[in-house]
């Protein structure tokens, strides 16, 4: 691929069965008009979210599904573009709060796209595929997709915004993954991560070079999740206790951002710690590159708000700001004695999995965060606002949100919704500082 003009991070983000060279492109309809929630609902108090109102970008094929981990691209020309994974479960019309109940049977990406701001949705079809990120680039779209069978990291590319792609790419073998998270351009080379079981590694391209040829990629060395220090624990919920249920088997970190900090490459890592009760906290790694070899080393942990869910976090050039979604829960350890009512209704991990306040905050260094909001909530512990995918509009951010508004539970979703904050840079103080 030729570069034709200088790649700026904020270019760049404008985004922020087998695939052939054509995917089926269902009828054109608005999938659903804008709905907000009612004011007067239970539970809802105080001053109004910053953008609580919502059109529905993909929904569920049926109650037997659930909605996965979502991504969204904007590409040049204005259109948003969506890639949902939906997973159908093996048993069907029962709680599913035991990991023996969790079982799916079959995955696919749901394809739609706007080209009215996201007030309504075209449906493109599907993809057989777990997981995907889409990006954009010098005007053409492109999707990493983490693969199964046999494990591989793939990489796809669209000339038409998303109705028809190439034939996928691998760029490396093995078991990889992450959805959508912060990505950086430096010195005009990509910067995303991924995990690896339970260590992170960061891949790397040159913008001027063809995205699609493998040769173009680098990966770094891996960084493995450290051991928890015990003063960041109160180790409340050992896995073997099986206090909650679908728990995780112990501590671990996923779904790492990339950011670009005062010339410090830096990721950071949702941290899984003590099934939830150890809320709002981060894994910190530091990447270096030399321009041949890569090397990623974990730093700290670092109080970082929402930090136990996923967050992600957009670079805006115009406020010379960092911009984060993520979660804040109520009672992380469960000091209000819940654990036997949330088990009932099938909430899924321990008290602090709760999502159902999806926040925005902005810093100058990703590490200390101010808060300019509350997007969107919802009343129940059963509902959630999550795994959110962000990009600048103008003056507006736009988003999507993995949203379990009728969902068995906070985790399994039945809507990808998408979300506009006006004028959000008006939101911010002035962060930086005055000397003299």
């Amino acid at each position: 691929m030729t570069k034709k003009t200088p790649v700026t991070r904020r270019q760049f983000f404008g985004t922020n069965a087998v695939i052939g060279t054509s995917i089926a492109s269902m009828a054109t309809r608005p999938l659903a008009a804008s709905t907000e929630l009612d004011q007067n609902e239970p539970g809802q108090v105080g001053p109004r979210a910053l953008a609580q109102d919502y059109s529905v970008a993909v929904e569920l094929p049926s109650p037997d599904h659930y909605m996965h981990d979502p991504g969204m691209a904007r590409l040049d020309n204005g259109d948003i573009f969506v890639a949902a994974p939906c997973f159908e479960w093996r048993d069907k019309g029962v709680l599913r709060r035991t990991k023996d109940l969790r079982v799916i049977v079959s995955e696919q990406l749901l394809l739609s796209r706007s080209t009215d701001g996201g007030v309504t949705w075209e449906p493109l079809g599907s993809m057989p595929y777990r997981d995907a990120t889409p990006f954009v680039h010098d005007g053409k779209l492109f999707m990493f997709i983490p693969a199964l069978n046999p494990k591989r990291l793939l990489l796809t590319s669209s000339d038409d915004g998303g109705k028809t792609w190439a034939d996928p790419v691998t760029l490396f073998e093995g078991r990889y993954w992450n959805c959508s998270t912060g990505m950086t351009v430096v010195n005009n080379q990509l910067y995303w991560a991924l995990n690896q079981k339970h260590k992170v590694v960061v891949i790397a391209a040159d913008l001027s070079g063809d995205l699609m040829n493998p040769k173009t990629w680098r990966m770094s060395t891996p960084a493995p999740f450290p051991e928890v220090p015990d003063s960041l624990t109160r180790k409340l919920y050992p896995p073997e206790a099986g206090k909650w249920p679908v728990q995780w088997a112990g501590d671990l970190w996923l779904e790492p951002n990339v950011v670009h900090v005062h010339g410090q490459i830096r990721v950071l890592l949702r941290a899984i710690i003590d099934e939830y009760a150890t809320a709002g906290l981060c894994g910190v790694c530091d990447l270096q590159d030399n321009g041949q070899e890569m090397e990623l080393n974990f730093t700290q942990f670092y109080p970082l708000p929402g930090g136990q869910n996923k967050f992600f976090i957009l670079d805006d050039d115009v406020s010379g700001m960092f911009w984060m979604l993520s979660n804040l829960v109520t009672d992380s350890q469960d000091f209000q004695g819940n654990r036997e009512k949330l088990i009932e209704t099938g909430f899924q991990g321990g008290a602090g999995n709760e999502r159902r306040f999806l926040m925005l905050f902005y810093s100058i260094d990703c590490l200390n965060w101010f808060p300019a909001g509350c997007v969107a909530q919802w009343p129940s512990l059963s509902q959630s606002f999550m795994y959110p995918s962000a990009a600048v509009d103008g003056d507006d951010m736009i988003l999507i949100s993995r949203t379990s508004k009728n969902g068995q539970n906070q985790h399994d979703a039945d809507l990808v919704t998408f979300h506009r904050i006006k004028n959000f840079r008006s939101l911010a103080l002035d962060l930086q500082p005055r000397f003299g």
